[in-house]
């Protein structure tokens, strides 16, 4: 008999001679099993404990007959007798439950062979096989459990240590929200025109202080991205950048900022059919050329949905959304993903958006740590002021901002 099989064995054996009780004690899946008799043993006397009925040899073999499950005769006997202690039940569940992991690694290295064998996309081939290990991964023991006050020393050292939230360019927004949290997903939502773009850019800037940024542009090229961050930086009218009637002396400034931002840490995605998969592994790219200080996605509603994927739109855009939060939490950086809200806001007197107008998907919504709606009149005396409207908020509070759109330099400024 085998290591295994003899750890295996001893589970059943103490389960049997403790009466029930180790079952409290073992981080355990009954699934761990190589032997599925074994698991089906586990799964009747954990209902016998459950409805309160006496454990031992004969009520376990009289209850596993009621089940109708197959049993070697004298099994029962053995586990029982050849256990050596049931002290070492949660031993004896380790090596189950390692062996067990090792067999599900084994399984998932085949399913990914196949998939080579098979042939395709290998960007897809990528992904699915990280979603495999994934899938094994989440099946290992759970950690041990810890109480509130064994954890309160580490929330503690967290409170004296310094803050790790990256501040916006606006600090009449920081004063709502505090900046920008690592693992964090934020959603910035607007009508077209009204500036989430030049929002997206800005928070951008701010972030490559910090790190490298992947920023995602499914709407614009990159010589799109270039002339807006040009324009912002140097004060820069877009008309003239656009139209290309530069002056000498916008060329002086245009060579000196060249020079000045050859090191800036801003990736640039601009495919506009880019798919989840596209972008997590552009995001990981970015991450390996310098440490991550967060994600920009422009936006949200143009991120592509697979051929053949004939989920309807809403439920492709929630999966995204969730795909992006956990991307969050898994580099621990701010994401943030520019949105687009429906024309609810359009049809009501107060045209401010509401958090009911992102469109598409209320997941997007759940989903978010904190939603900001950003409203501005396209016409009339208030076409240069925008709000930033914090609708929601996990963190802290929500609230409303005001701010100055410099729409021709493509940059929003904190009202003087």
């Amino acid at each position: 008999m085998s290591d295994i099989e003899q750890a295996e064995l001893s589970v059943i054996g103490s389960l049997i001679l403790s009466g029930g009780r180790v079952l409290d004690e073992l981080d355990f899946s009954p699934s761990d099993y190589r032997q599925p008799v074994y698991e089906q043993i586990h799964r009747v006397v954990a209902d016998m404990k459950n409805l309160g009925k006496p454990i031992d040899v004969l009520t376990v073999g009289n209850e596993l007959t009621l089940a109708g499950v197959k049993v070697k005769p004298g099994l029962l006997h053995e586990a029982a007798q050849s256990t050596p202690t049931v002290a070492s039940a949660e031993y004896y569940a380790g090596i189950v439950s390692d062996a067990a992991t090792l067999r599900r690694v084994s399984t998932a290295a085949g399913q990914i062979r196949q998939m080579v064998e098979d042939g395709g996309d290998a960007d897809a081939i990528v992904e699915a096989a990280r979603s495999i290990i994934d899938g094994t991964q989440s099946t290992v023991r759970t950690s041990r459990v810890e109480f509130i006050g064994e954890t309160i020393g580490d929330t503690i050292a967290y409170l004296e240590s310094e803050t790790h939230d990256i501040p916006t360019p606006w600090g009449s927004l920081n004063r709502i929200m505090n900046g920008l949290k690592p693992g964090a997903l934020y959603v910035v939502g607007a009508r077209p025109s009204v500036g989430k773009s030049v929002v997206g850019l800005q928070l951008a800037r701010e972030l490559s202080k910090h790190g490298s940024v992947a920023f995602v542009s499914l709407e614009m090229s990159k010589n799109d991205v270039n002339i807006r961050l040009m324009s912002a930086e140097l004060s820069l009218s877009m008309e003239v950048l656009m139209r290309k009637t530069l002056a000498p002396q916008h060329w002086a400034l245009v060579s000196e900022w060249r020079h000045a931002r050859q090191s800036l840490p801003i990736g640039v995605l601009d495919n506009a059919g880019a798919s989840i998969t596209d972008i997590k592994r552009f995001v990981r790219n970015v991450h390996r050329r310098k440490p991550l200080a967060g994600v920009v996605i422009d936006y949200l509603q143009l991120m592509n949905q697979a051929p053949g994927d004939r989920r309807p739109r809403h439920e492709y855009v929630a999966e995204m959304s969730r795909a992006l939060k956990v991307m969050a939490m898994e580099l621990n950086v701010p994401v943030i993903a520019l949105s687009q809200l429906n024309r609810g806001s359009e049809s009501r007197e107060d045209r401010r958006p509401r958090i009911s107008d992102l469109r598409e998907s209320g997941a997007v919504e759940q989903d978010a740590d904190v939603v900001i709606l950003l409203h501005r009149e396209i016409d009339g005396d208030k076409k240069y002021e925008i709000q930033m409207l914090v609708a929601k908020n996990r963190h802290g509070p929500t609230g409303g901002a005001s701010m100055d759109f410099v729409g021709h330099y493509a940059r929003i400024e904190d009202k003087i």
